[in-house]
């Protein structure tokens, strides 16, 4: 398994990302962005990937079904 770093490096393809802001007030989400580089805050309102600021690790690799 590989290891997720955090970084201000955008997203540059579709998948699940984890993504933390700048202040402590808020928790770490787990966000999918599609291939235009969009995706929704979970209140529904939707983000272009490069108006963030925070830090990303990821894509996330999804589990197997062994």
């Amino acid at each position: 398994m590989t290891s997720l770093i955090w970084t201000s490096d955008k997203p540059a393809k579709a998948g699940w990302y984890w993504w933390r802001g700048l202040g402590e007030d808020m928790d770490p989400l787990i966000l999918y962005v599609d291939a235009v580089g969009y995706f929704q805050w979970p209140d529904g309102a939707s983000q272009e990937v490069g108006l963030t600021k925070g830090e990303w690790a990821g894509p996330i690799v999804p589990p197997s079904e062994d």
